[in-house]
């Protein structure tokens, strides 16, 4: 599994902004976990290939796992023939 840090800042004007470069000015850190190619995660309720957590300590309740048949798709290079 990936981890990576994303910061969410409002923007001027309304709306947020969720990215991986540091804003200036007042953000919030989130955590973007990521499954590893042809792998899933889950939190033993929810398997997913993506997912953003709000705390670093919910980091530790996600686990890699197989990829369930249901979230497997076909990729573009498999679809052509």
């Amino acid at each position: 599994m990936i981890r990576k840090m994303l910061y969410k800042s409002e923007r001027k004007g309304g709306g947020y902004t969720v990215s991986l470069i540091k804003p200036e000015g007042h953000y919030q850190v989130r955590w973007r976990l990521i499954a590893e190619e042809g792998r899933a995660i889950t939190n033993g309720e929810i398997t997913v290939t993506v997912i953003d957590v709000q705390h670093r300590k919910d980091c530790e309740a996600w686990n890699d796992c197989d990829l369930p048949e249901e979230l497997k798709t076909e990729t573009i290079g498999e679809g052509i023939q």
